[in-house]
């Protein structure tokens, strides 16, 4: 799983334009966040500094898995997180596989800290299609081509993407 956390930090699509709209969405820790609400296991967090929601899930293994995205779901992000993570700093491959579907991408080392010790990191995407690979709430698999591959189990998702869709709409007003 470190080698999965340490690739999942900041990801660009292959076929994707930059992507500093997905960059603005992402949460930081001096972001003003509170729990708005759940949706099953998953837990839905109001971002006020960002204007916009992401959901958190914390698996039975362990790891921390989040997602959020803008209110227009061109740009999103999704997060994995462990206690025992080693963030290293670099670049390296990703290859993601969300409900069948492959994303390529590039990540950077950048450790990002929850709190009980959590360090992980992010995916960075600009394609729609992703949300709704993610919303389809099967397995996302990391590094399928590796010794190293990792299988994250995504059930309650759609309950989730929901809830998150409904919280962005609230914070704007609309």
């Amino acid at each position: 799983m470190t080698r999965l956390l340490t690739a999942l930090i900041a990801v660009s699509m292959a076929f994707a334009a930059p992507l500093m709209a997905a960059e603005d969405v992402l949460p930081s820790s001096t972001d003003e966040i509170s729990i708005d609400r759940k949706a099953g296991a998953w837990v839905i967090f109001k971002n006020e500094t960002r204007k916009s929601c992401f959901a958190s899930y914390k698996s039975e293994n362990g790891y921390v898995v989040q997602f959020g995205f803008t209110k227009d779901e061109t740009n999103g992000y999704l997060g994995l997180f462990s206690q025992d993570a080693k963030v290293e700093e670099g670049t390296r491959d990703i290859t993601v596989i969300a409900n069948g579907n492959v994303y390529f991408g590039e990540s950077t080392g950048v450790a990002v800290n929850l709190s009980d010790g959590y360090e992980g990191g992010y995916i960075l995407v600009n394609n729609p299609n992703f949300v709704k690979d993610i919303e389809k709430g099967k397995q996302l698999v990391a590094f399928p081509d590796s010794p190293n591959t990792y299988i994250i189990d995504m059930k309650g998702a759609k309950n989730a993407v929901y809830e998150v869709r409904k919280c962005t709409t609230e914070l704007h007003g609309s």
